[in-house]
C-alpha cells in the first residue's frame, strides 16, 4: 500500500506534479496557498482537483505510477494524528525491519488500523466503506470463492451497468484490479476499508447463522408495504435497515445519508458530534433516500412532518426525516430519539448549585411565566417535563398542549394538537385558561397571538410554562421581539428565561488533569488571578471512549430573569450588550460560558469543548469575572 515515507523533500507530491508536466509551478504555488490557508488538511492532489488545475482521472493515474513514493507520514502530521518525534522513531524501525511505514505505526500502537485507513483514503481520494453483509449484492459473490477474498482482501459491494464498487484493504494493488476486470469484465471502483473489517464481513457472509441475525427488527407491516410498493428498491431495503439498525445501536440522534460527487457519506451524530460510518457508491443515493422515505409516506401526504415509533432490535425509538437538495443530489436526515421511560428530573439535568437554586426559586412560585430555551435537539422538551414533574401536584390541575407527548405525565391532562384539527392553537390555548387548571404547559411561543395568550394565562394566576428554540436567553429575548410577543416581556408577573445547551462529557476513564491555561481563558474573556491554583480538566482518549476523550452528553445552562430594570432595557430597544450588562450588574446572570468554566474545572467537560460549544457575547467580556469569583458563585458559595 502507500506506505513509504522517505524524506519529505524528496517525495513532496507538488513537486512531482510539477515533474510529470501535470502542473506548471505557478499552479503548485496557487494550490499551496490555498491548502495552506484551508480551515483542515485538506490533501495537495484534492485541491488541485478542486481548483480544476488537474483532473480526477489524471490524479488517481498519478496516484497509482507513484504510490510507493506518496509520504504517508506528511499526511499523518498534517491530521494530528502522530507527532515529529513519533514519525522519526517509525521511519528508524523501518530501516531495520523493512515493514510498511503504516504497518510499523499500527504495530506500535501510534495509530489505529482505522485512523490508518482514514488517513489513506483523505489523501487517495477514494470512498471509505465499512463493509458490512447487509451492504454487499450477494449475486456478485458467486463469481468469487472465499479464498479469493481473504486472500486479496477484498469485497465486491455494488454494480451498476458497467461499474463496480470494490472496497478492498489495498485500493492501489493493480494485479487484484486486474483480475476482477478479467471475472466481471467491466471497469472496478475501488474502495478501501482495513483488513480486518474486510476479513470479519466475509466471515459473516459465509456464516448463514451470522447473517440470519443481523436482520432489523421494524414495523413489519411498515415494510411489507414498501417492498410491495418499491419492488425496484428491493435490494437496498436491507442497506436502509441496516444504517438505521446500527444507528440506534450506535446510541446516535440522527443518521445522516449525504449525496457526493463520487460516492454517497453516511455519518452518525453521537454525543452531538458528526462520526464517520461508511460511504456508499454514489448510485445508491437516489434509491436509498426513497427507501428511508417510504415508511414514512405511507402515514400521510406531508411525511416530512410524520413521527413513526418503531422497535429497532430490541430498542423502541421515535424517528422522523429532514432532507435537503445539493448539486450531486439530495441528501437525508434521519432523527432517532428514544423514548424515555422515566422522567428526567432537576437533579440529573446537570445544574450547578446556583443555577439549581434559581430554577427551585422559579419553580416554588404560584404562578409566573418561565420559558425553556434551546437551540433544536438540545432539550428543551427535557426541560419542559422536568419541570412539569416538579410542580405535579395530586392537590393541582396540570394541562398540557404539545406538538408531541414524549412523556404520559400521571395526573395530568395531556393534548397532543394534530395539524389538521378544526381547532386553533390559539383557541386551544383560551379553552386552557377557561378550564380550572393550575398549571398551563404550551409547546411552544409560536407567534404574537399565542404569546398574548400565555400572558393572559399568567396573569389570571396560572403557572405558565412555554419555550422557545433559541441560541441563549439574550437571543430568546430578540426572537420574542422579532415576532411581536413582547407582550411576555413588558407582563408585570415574573418572567424566568431558561437556557441549556448540550455539549460533550469527558470520559472518566481517562479525563486528564491539567493546570488552567491563561489564554484559553483569555479567549473565553474570564481572568485568571497570578495566585489562582485551580486546574481543570482535558480530553485525552481510552478504549472505553474509543479514543475520543469524551463518552456521553452534560448541558450548561443560564438563567435570565426580567426584572423591572430589565424590562425598561429590553422595551428601549436596548443592545444585546446592555442587556446582559445590565443582567449582570444587578441581577447576578451567570453566563452559559461560565457555567462550561465552572464544569470543566469540576471534570464533566473540557474548556476546549465549552469554547467549541458558546457564542460568547460582548456583554460578558465588559463584565469578566475571574475563576475564582465564577467557581464560588456556580457552586452557589457567592
Amino acid at each position: 500500500m502507500t506506505q513509504s515515507s522517505a524524506p519529505p523533500d524528496l517525495n513532496r507530491i507538488g513537486d512531482l506534479l510539477v515533474k510529470e508536466g501535470l502542473l506548471t509551478p505557478d499552479a503548485l504555488q496557487k494550490a499551496l496557498k490555498y491548502q495552506a490557508d484551508a480551515e483542515g488538511y485538506k490533501p495537495l492532489g484534492r485541491v488541485c482537483v478542486d481548483l480544476k488545475l488537474l483532473s480526477k482521472v489524471d490524479l488517481q493515474r498519478f496516484l497509482r505510477k507513484h504510490q510507493k513514493s506518496i509520504h504517508l507520514g506528511d499526511i499523518l502530521l498534517n491530521m494530528g494524528l502522530i507527532n515529529q518525534q513519533q514519525l522519526n522513531h517509525v521511519l528508524e524501525q523501518q530501516k531495520v525491519t523493512q515493514l510498511r511505514f503504516g504497518d510499523l505505526l499500527v504495530r506500535h500502537h501510534v495509530i489505529s488500523e482505522a485512523q490508518l485507513v482514514e488517513a489513506l483514503s483523505l489523501q487517495l481520494d477514494l470512498p471509505r466503506i465499512v463493509p458490512s453483509p447487509e451492504l454487499v449484492d450477494r449475486e456478485l459473490l458467486e463469481a468469487l470463492d472465499e479464498s479469493f477474498l481473504r486472500a486479496y482482501e477484498c469485497l465486491p459491494i455494488h454494480k451498476y451497468e458497467n461499474q463496480m464498487v470494490v472496497v478492498m484493504s489495498d485500493p492501489l494493488n493493480g494485479e487484484l484490479i486486474q483480475r476482477l476486470i478479467d471475472v466481471f469484465k467491466c471497469k472496478i471502483m475501488p474502495s478501501i476499508a482495513t483488513s480486518t473489517e474486510i476479513l470479519a464481513c466475509v466471515s459473516a457472509l459465509f456464516d448463514a447463522e451470522s447473517t440470519r441475525l443481523n436482520t432489523l427488527n421494524m414495523d413489519s407491516d411498515l415494510l411489507q408495504v414498501t417492498h410491495q410498493h418499491h419492488l425496484s428498491e428491493e435490494k437496498l431495503m436491507p442497506v436502509a435497515q441496516f444504517l438505521v439498525r446500527s444507528a440506534v445501536e450506535a446510541r446516535a440522534t440522527a443518521l445522516h445519508v449525504e449525496t457526493h460527487e463520487n460516492y454517497v457519506r453516511v455519518r452518525y451524530r453521537i454525543d452531538g458530534v458528526l462520526q464517520h460510518k461508511t460511504d456508499l457508491p454514489q448510485r445508491m443515493a437516489p434509491m436509498l433516500i426513497q427507501c428511508m422515505k417510504t415508511p414514512f409516506r405511507l402515514k400521510r401526504q406531508r411525511y416530512w412532518e410524520e413521527r413513526i415509533t418503531t422497535q429497532v432490535g430490541t430498542k423502541k425509538v421515535n424517528l422522523s426525516i429532514s432532507f435537503f437538495p445539493g448539486v450531486w443530489g439530495e441528501s437525508l436526515v434521519m432523527h432517532i430519539s428514544h423514548p424515555k421511560a422515566n422522567f428526567i428530573g432537576l437533579e440529573n439535568l446537570s445544574l450547578s448549585p446556583f443555577v439549581q437554586g434559581q430554577l427551585h426559586t422559579g419553580l416554588s412560585r404560584a404562578g409566573g411565566l418561565m420559558i425553556a430555551v434551546s437551540p433544536i435537539r438540545n432539550g428543551r422538551t427535557t426541560l419542559l417535563y422536568s419541570w412539569l414533574a416538579h410542580v405535579n401536584k395530586a392537590y393541582q390541575n396540570t394541562l398540557t398542549l404539545e406538538d408531541n407527548i414524549e412523556h404520559q405525565l400521571p395526573g395530568a391532562t395531556q393534548y397532543q394538537y394534530p395539524p389538521n384539527s378544526t381547532d386553533t392553537y390559539e383557541a386551544m390555548i383560551e379553552a386552557m385558561i377557561d378550564y380550572d387548571s393550575d398549571v398551563v404547559m404550551v409547546s411552544a411561543v409560536k407567534n404574537k397571538e399565542v404569546a398574548l395568550r400565555l400572558n393572559r394565562a399568567a396573569l389570571v394566576g396560572k403557572k405558565v410554562f412555554s419555550s422557545v428554540p433559541s441560541n441563549d436567553t439574550t437571543t430568546a429575548i430578540y426572537q420574542l421581539m422579532e415576532m411581536q410577543a413582547d407582550a411576555l416581556l413588558a407582563t408585570p408577573v415574573p418572567v424566568m428565561l431558561v437556557a441549556q445547551k448540550l455539549l460533550r462529557k469527558l470520559c472518566v476513564h481517562c479525563r486528564e488533569e491539567v493546570p488552567l491555561d491563561a489564554t484559553q481563558l483569555h479567549k473565553l474573556g474570564v481572568t485568571l488571578k497570578q495566585t489562582e491554583k485551580r486546574s481543570a480538566y482535558e480530553a485525552r482518549g481510552c478504549e472505553q471512549c474509543e479514543h475520543l476523550g469524551y463518552s456521553g452528553m452534560t448541558a450548561l445552562h443560564e438563567v435570565f430573569e426580567v426584572s423591572e430594570a430589565d424590562r425598561q432595557v429590553i422595551l428601549s430597544g436596548g443592545t444585546a450588550s446592555a442587556i446582559r450588562e445590565q443582567a449582570r450588574q444587578h441581577r447576578r446572570l451567570m453566563s452559559m460560558l461560565e457555567d462550561g468554566v465552572y464544569k470543566s474545572l469540576i471534570g464533566l467537560t473540557s474548556l476546549e469543548e465549552v469554547l467549541n460549544t458558546v457564542l460568547i457575547h460582548e456583554g460578558d467580556l465588559n463584565t469578566p469575572r475571574n475563576v475564582e469569583d465564577i467557581y464560588y458563585l456556580c457552586n452557589g458559595q457567592a
